[in-house]
């Protein structure tokens, strides 16, 4: 049944031959272009490697992305290697008439489209396996090195398998919007369990801080008694290149959790419709329902990267949660995201007004100490059974007064972020068409 699940969703997302034959001739033609301009440049790039997917063939049908890394030696200073790296990145695509832009990641690379096909040019430099990397995307040529040697034909068709399962759930992807699985994590985790199959049996049954090691790598770090480091992650998967780091680190717990519970899920009733866009049918069927009282905090969006925006969002929206709770407000469920231009935090409530009216259950009458501190803050006291207790006025009887305080910054008890300020932002209640700023 699964065998036959699998050869039906390899027809919708494996690359054809012929797509394949073609990003092979546009990435040779690419490399071409480079090793012309660093010879014309006597520039000092010891490798030019294709890297990614795409150059290990486990990439889905439409992702064509041409990833390719300039290897310098370790002598060359950073910012020399920066400098050659743009240039070459920017005379290649703009010679082959294509269009780029400049990009960050540990350092500046520059990222084009050449004939439809995407192109990142990263410069990096060449270490060997067990060597201290300079920066983060030194690691990429050896990860490629080490699973070309290992991934083969049918490995590489599980890892796909895998993917397209993450990508119909919203699982798939390491960014900071998604905290999922990154592709080289499914080719970690196919290589370690031999198919789609045997992954799902194990993750089942799964628990919090899963670790794994790959078996080659554990026997050779076993011989040499080499201690490990610990994570406290959902998910521990020691990077075979440098086992200082998790490949998995980039997995939120609740997504972990999703994985385990849709892999059982998967197991008890194999389908295809796991395949099919399920984690946003599962989104569509929640949203059918009776909803609570619903409100956007809207903030516009400064000019900053996602990498930096999504996390602060996400420390904002944590720290109004503190508040709304403190206040008693019933949260049913939140969640951020943002567009080019704002950010939008969102809420939903079980309900948007309480009674003016609060109960202030105080200490035991015995206590006499505790009882005299609690006379001084109120005056409508009472006893209830043996707990001095008092009748209060609420300080906020409708959520939106609270969001008023916060956007016109009489809240102050919140932590407010760098980049994302709700001062002067804009409240929206979604179900009464209301906007307050």
């Amino acid at each position: 049944m699964i065998e036959h699940i699998k050869e039906e969703v390899l027809k919708e997302i494996k690359p054809s031959k012929e797509e394949m034959e073609n990003l092979k001739r546009k990435s040779n033609a690419i490399i071409g272009k480079i090793w012309e301009i660093i010879k014309r440049n006597n520039f000092p790039v010891l490798e030019v490697l294709l890297v990614g997917s795409s150059a290990r063939n486990t990439n889905l049908k439409n992702d064509y992305d041409i990833d390719i890394f300039l290897l310098f030696d370790r002598s060359v200073n950073e910012e020399t290697l920066e400098d050659i790296g743009i240039k070459i990145g920017i005379e290649t695509i703009s010679e082959l008439n294509g269009t780029y832009s400049i990009n960050y990641a540990s350092h500046p690379y520059v990222n084009g489209i050449i004939d439809g096909y995407e192109v990142d040019i990263v410069p990096c430099y060449k270490i060997e396996f067990g060597e201290r990397i300079i920066s983060a995307v030194d690691r990429t040529p050896l990860h490629h090195k080490f699973l070309c040697n290992r991934l083969n034909e049918e490995l590489c068709d599980e890892v796909r398998v895998l993917k397209a399962f993450l990508r119909s759930l919203g699982l798939y992807g390491s960014d900071v919007k998604t905290k999922g699985f990154s592709g080289y994590l499914c080719e970690l985790l196919i290589l370690h369990y031999g198919s789609f199959e045997n992954l799902l049996k194990d993750a089942q049954n799964w628990k919090l801080g899963k670790t794994i090691i790959l078996k080659d790598i554990f026997e050779l770090y076993s011989r040499e008694k080499i201690n490990l480091k610990r994570f406290d992650d959902p998910l521990v998967v020691y990077d075979p290149v440098d086992l200082n780091r998790n490949v998995a680190s980039p997995l939120s717990k609740e997504n972990f959790c999703k994985f385990i519970f849709y892999a059982r899920e998967f197991l008890k009733n194999p389908s295809l419709e796991f395949f099919k866009d399920y984690g946003k049918k599962i989104e569509e069927k929640l949203e059918d329902r009776p909803h609570g009282y619903r409100l956007i905090l809207k903030i516009r969006r400064e000019d900053v990267v996602d990498d930096i925006l999504y996390p602060q969002m996400e420390k904002l929206q944590k720290s109004i949660n503190k508040a709304i709770t403190k206040n008693e407000f019933v949260i049913l469920s939140s969640k951020c995201f943002a567009d080019d231009k704002f950010c939008y935090l969102y809420w939903e409530f079980l309900v948007e007004k309480l009674p003016k009216v609060i109960l202030r259950e105080g200490p035991p009458v015995f206590d006499r100490e505790r009882v005299e501190n609690f006379l001084k803050k109120y005056d409508k006291v009472f006893i209830k059974g043996c707990k001095v207790c008092a009748y209060a006025e609420r300080k906020y009887s409708h959520v939106v007064e609270l969001f008023k305080d916060i956007i016109n910054g009489k809240f102050v008890n919140i932590s407010i972020p760098k980049h994302v300020n709700p001062k002067n932002g804009e409240i929206i209640e979604l179900d009464l068409d209301k906007t307050y700023s």
